[in-house]
């Protein structure tokens, strides 16, 4: 996983400050409803996902929340020629959700590719969450950038074997790509998940004993700007909501 340039202000935050994004975030979306504020936190959550440099990974996520949309809207329109009530609702009904989805995305992948699992096992840890919370939930955070290392190798190797991973090879040889693809990509999840879990206990995570940094981490300009900036534009664009 490469790492954050020093002159990069995302590369200042601390691994608290991330989360506190992801957290504010998504409960901000649960009662932004307009169709704008949901724009303006999307546009928002991009610029940050940005930052972090890791853009194919993000170009290859809101592609796949780009096609779950295509496939959403596919079916409304046959679902609107059986109730044509349906179309009456307004297009921001459909659009909302993918919107909430694209946020969190942006948010949780930021979070995922620049932290590393004993980092956010200690801080989850300090908010004093029991360990059958804190161990899952920094597994999960970190088996993103596992698995999509895990998808590179395995589609290496089937170009190795002759077969080109593409939209056209999914549709036409779906056999091959539960073959190929599918089952080798489950394997490889579970045993990733294992082998995170299992590093994490032996980095003695599951101690009772308080853990202590060699060098303690303290919020700086960098965090206390980022975390004042998603409270004002998470609570102006609820407060919004009735202008917009």
């Amino acid at each position: 996983m490469p790492v954050l340039s020093v002159n990069n202000p995302v590369a200042r935050l601390d691994i608290r400050t991330r989360m506190l994004i992801c957290l504010v975030c998504s409960v901000g979306i649960i009662f932004i409803q307009s169709y704008g504020a949901l724009i303006v936190m999307t546009l928002a959550s991009l610029g940050y996902a940005l930052a972090h440099g890791r853009l194919k990974v993000l170009a290859v996520a809101w592609c796949g929340v780009g096609v779950m949309f295509g496939m959403a809207m596919a079916c409304v329109q046959i679902m609107v020629v059986f109730w044509p009530g349906l179309g009456e609702s307004g297009l921001s009904t459909f659009i909302n959700p993918f919107l909430r989805v694209l946020i969190l995305v942006n948010t949780i992948l930021a979070l995922a590719v620049s932290s590393r699992i004993q980092d956010i096992m200690a801080s989850l840890k300090s908010f004093g969450l029991p360990f059958f919370i804190y161990l899952p939930t920094a597994v999960m955070v970190r088996f993103i950038p596992e698995f999509i290392n895990d998808v590179k190798l395995i589609r290496e190797s089937m170009q190795i074997k002759g077969f080109r991973p593409g939209l056209g090879f999914v549709t036409f040889h779906p056999f091959l790509v539960i073959r190929l693809l599918v089952v080798p990509l489950t394997i490889r999840a579970l045993r990733s998940a294992d082998t995170l879990s299992v590093a994490a206990e032996l980095k003695g995570m599951d101690s009772a004993v308080r853990m202590t940094r060699i060098s303690p981490n303290r919020p700086n300009v960098w965090d206390i700007t980022a975390a004042v900036s998603v409270l004002l534009l998470t609570s102006g664009s609820i407060i919004a909501e009735g202008f917009l």
